[in-house]
């Protein structure tokens, strides 16, 4: 088996490398200590294709495969992991979550504007009780009509507070454990949908990071990610 990058990764990894190098490591520092986000770095990474680096075309993004995808978040991390980390979450958890598990509709109306940096995205999964046991989550989601009404708190979630569309778990069925959690498509704006801002951290300072707020937070069935109670 050959383990060598082919020519597209190759090329792929010279692009981002020189990227990294001129544009992203001389910043960082500087970031880091002021905890500022560079957007301009991160639409300027988007400019380039990477915010959809295994996303098909179709969807906006650029066609590569997942090694490509790995090389560039290793590529960025190696100068800066706050940005790497903004990036992996855009990419692996709200951009192909949706790729996966999301109806068509969906795809067309979240993925070119993600992969194209106009939107950004957050993953809001972990609660203040609750991190790598997703079955202890206390947030619910309950039917009400053509909606979900979602209540609950979501803490040190990556992008929260920049995030124009978060992907936010709760239970649908309370007795059902792990198998009750759905997952939910929440733009900001949503009535009900709140974040701040956490600060102070003692690394990855240049990424925001924050918690989400969920107070009757009416939430349409269209915007139902996947199916219900198999988030």
């Amino acid at each position: 088996m050959d383990f060598d990058f082919n020519e597209e990764q190759k090329m792929i990894q010279e692009t981002i490398h020189k990227f990294a190098k001129e544009e992203i490591a001389p910043v960082a520092s500087e970031n880091d200590k002021k905890a500022q986000f560079p957007l301009d770095l991160f639409k300027k990474l988007a400019g380039l294709g990477f915010m959809g680096t295994p996303i098909p075309e179709e969807y906006g993004g650029a066609g590569f495969d997942y090694i490509s995808h790995a090389i560039v978040a290793e590529e960025i991390g190696r100068v800066d992991s706050s940005l790497r980390g903004t990036y992996s979450v855009q990419v692996s958890l709200v951009e192909l979550p949706i790729l996966k598990f999301g109806n068509e509709e969906q795809k067309k109306k979240y993925l070119p504007k993600l992969t194209s940096g106009e939107w950004i995205g957050c993953y809001g999964l972990t609660e203040p009780n609750s991190g790598s046991d997703p079955a202890s989550m206390i947030s619910t989601a309950t039917e009400d009509g053509d909606y979900y009404v979602l209540n609950g708190q979501k803490t040190w979630i990556t992008n929260a507070g920049i995030a124009d569309v978060a992907i936010v778990y709760a239970k649908t069925d309370k007795e059902a454990g792990a198998r009750g959690i759905t997952g939910f498509l929440v733009e900001k704006g949503t009535e009900g949908f709140s974040t701040k801002d956490l600060h102070d951290k003692l690394g990855l300072r240049a990424s925001n990071t924050g918690e989400i707020f969920l107070e009757n937070c009416r939430v349409p069935k269209e915007n139902v990610l996947g199916e219900v109670n198999k988030g």
